[in-house]
């Protein structure tokens, strides 16, 4: 009955979908055919795994999904992640994810990594925690190259446990996620498995 009431596309290409979808089935084969890249960095006490380059497809369903409030997205993004990790599985006590600052908070009105952290940590059964808090100031992206370099920007807000899975959307100078990592390792985390969407090239 909804498909005689409006008609709902594709939002990469267009196409006639379904009501309440957001991507066609060919532009989701193609982007999910673009991974895993088997990126992995091994680091004594934290991994790395990255599912796809920052490019194409992947990267506007990023950008819709982060700068465009398209929250429908985060389930498929979240298929992603679950691709990833049937590839690369680590056992761990806990999900979570590198927070946005409080400015991209205010200017998206929601935590973009926070919502697909919970879908994936439901989709696993595997502990659901709120545990890092970016205190910095102003987006990431806005930074120049050096300043991105800098670390401290995060804080735990409560004791992390001894294994940790970190979720985070896109790899780029890499500062964000190896500030997350440094924090939770020496506030008692022992293991941290690290698993990205994407890598910048």
């Amino acid at each position: 009955m909804l498909n005689f009431l409006y008609t709902n596309t594709c939002l990469l290409c267009e196409r006639e979908i379904s009501p309440f979808s957001s991507l066609c089935e060919r532009c989701r084969t193609e982007i999910i055919e673009k991974g895993p890249s088997f990126y992995h960095e091994r680091h004594r006490s934290y991994e790395i795994f990255v599912y796809s380059t920052y490019a194409d497809k992947l990267e506007e369903v990023i950008k819709l999904y982060k700068y465009h409030n398209e929250t429908l997205l985060s389930g498929f993004l979240t298929e992603i992640f679950i691709r990833l990790y049937g590839y690369f599985q680590r056992e761990a006590d806990i999900v979570t994810w590198v927070p946005s600052s409080l400015s991209s908070l205010e200017e998206r009105g929601f935590d973009h990594m926070e919502l697909i952290a919970k879908k994936f940590a439901r989709k696993l059964s595997i502990p659901f925690a709120r545990v890092l808090k970016n205190v910095s100031e102003g987006r990431q992206v806005d930074r120049e190259k050096e300043e991105r370099k800098k670390l401290g920007r995060f804080v735990c807000q409560k004791p992390p446990p001894r294994r940790v899975i970190l979720l985070d959307d896109v790899l780029t100078t890499g500062t964000s996620v190896k500030d997350c990592v440094q924090t939770l390792l020496r506030n008692g985390t022992e293991s941290v498995f690290v698993y990205v969407l994407a890598k910048a090239r």
